[in-house]
């Protein structure tokens, strides 16, 4: 066999180095920004305080493992670029209980405001609920809240408000140097049509960003909150828990949460309505209502096609499940069955939107001290008809019962975590970005 000459051979050679050189770049550019490194690389791990417990396996809260991070073609790139812009205002949260032993849960949060001398981070009611529970929380000050930022310092945090119907809850820290995410609507229609998305989330041991791809999902949460959607983003890390869900355009499209099949989301327009009215009312006003049901396009397909049988046409709107006695006055002859097709003239598509439109007339009757009609289009399959509805949006009354304003939220366990490694105990001590 020939023999290659000298120069060909050590272009071939310097090629070949080129091409390993730039894999190694690649490589480290993951392991800089979500912490994952090659087999020849590998990351080395945090000695942990005390010897772990089965408790703190990273089975269930370790760092991502998938291939999201490696994923270097033009959709990967681009949910990456996603994910990075909005990390400066992804943080982590713990919330500490005494116990035996000690119980922290750890999950995401997100800077959305800053007002006077404090910072306001958007987050889970799961961090201050109790594990045995569905509905229960700890006692606000009996549970030790800790933040950890972007660049690894570890601040104090002060529960300022939960809600357990959306499970939201805002925790503040001294103001910090951090740009607050916008929370802004998207079209009413937007989630009609599934699309890619990155669920985000930072893990409070390591600081680490970390990333899940998915998509948007037309489907049904089992969750008790009618509003949440779902989206095929698959973790079962708890610290994804409170995460944004971010579309490749880059826009926020609401706040993870966790269930044992689904990956629920909270729609961004109920989440930003939640920190307005806190800002407003230091609480979430519900209207008095009490309406509970489904967007018409995710009923069963047989339901559909016996609805769609008594109108000329398709309709739109929510089906309405459920109206508790207790706020029926107020409902204006809606009945269980019926479709809500309009508020005010607007053509309703999903729970959420209907949702966001009362929380915004709950404004008004606050601003105006007086409970505010809502004129709806009503279509009635029972018998096709289409009737005209007044709704009426007013506080609830003092001492009413208010377990019809909470739901049931599935909570992982507890875990014990052990403090001490050294890519963290080095905190930053300033405000610097």
């Amino acid at each position: 066999m020939e023999e290659m000459p000298p120069k060909k051979k050590r272009n071939q050679e310097e090629g070949e180095q080129r091409d390993l050189e730039k894999e190694a770049k690649a490589a480290r550019l993951v392991f800089l920004l979500f912490g994952h490194g090659t087999q020849s690389e590998p990351e080395p791990k945090p000695k942990p305080a005390c010897p772990p417990s089965p408790s703190s396996s990273s089975d269930h809260d370790g760092e991502s493992n998938s291939d999201d991070d490696n994923d270097f073609s033009a959709e990967g790139l681009r949910a990456r670029d996603a994910a990075l812009s909005v990390c400066k205002s992804v943080v982590s949260i713990s919330a500490s209980t005494d116990g035996d032993p000690p119980s922290t849960f750890a999950c995401t949060g997100t800077v959305v405001a800053h007002e006077g001398s404090a910072t306001w981070i958007i987050t889970s009611a799961s961090l201050i609920r109790k594990p045995e529970s569905d509905t229960e929380v700890h006692e606000p000050h009996a549970v030790k809240i800790e933040v950890l930022l972007h660049n690894k310092k570890v601040v104090k945090g002060r529960l300022l408000m939960y809600d357990l119907l959306y499970n939201v809850a805002i925790v503040s820290i001294a103001r910090a140097k951090l740009p607050a995410a916008m929370l802004n609507d998207l079209p009413d229609s937007y989630f009609l049509t599934p699309g890619p998305v990155v669920a985000v989330a930072r893990k409070f041991e390591s600081g680490r960003l970390q990333m899940k791809r998915g998509e948007t999902l037309r489907a049904a949460c089992e969750l008790d909150c009618d509003e949440l959607m779902v989206s095929t983003c698959q973790f079962e890390q708890n610290f994804f828990i409170g995460g944004l869900l971010v579309d490749l355009e880059k826009r926020i499209l609401g706040m993870n949460f966790i269930d044992e099949r689904t990956t629920p989301f909270l729609p961004v327009q109920i989440v930003g309505r939640c920190l307005r009215h806190f800002k407003a009312y230091g609480e979430v006003k519900q209207p008095w209502l009490g309406i509970r049901g489904r967007s018409l396009h995710l009923l069963e397909s047989a339901r559909l096609e016996e609805i769609c049988h008594k109108f000329s046409k398709p309709p739109s709107g929510v089906f309405v499940d459920m109206i508790p006695e207790a706020s029926s006055a107020n409902c204006g002859g809606v009945e269980v069955g019926d479709i809500l097709n309009q508020l005010d003239g607007v053509v309703l598509h999903s729970i959420a939107q209907l949702t966001s439109l009362l929380l915004d007339k709950m404004e008004v009757a606050m601003h105006e001290r007086r409970p505010v009609i809502l004129k709806a289009l009503i279509q009635r399959p029972k018998d096709g008809a289409t009737v005209a509805a007044k709704l009426i949006v007013a506080e609830r009354p003092p001492g009413e019962c208010d377990t019809l304003l909470n739901n049931r939220w599935t909570l992982p366990p507890p875990t014990v975590y052990y403090w001490g490694p050294p890519d963290i105990c080095d905190w930053v001590d300033d405000d610097s970005d």
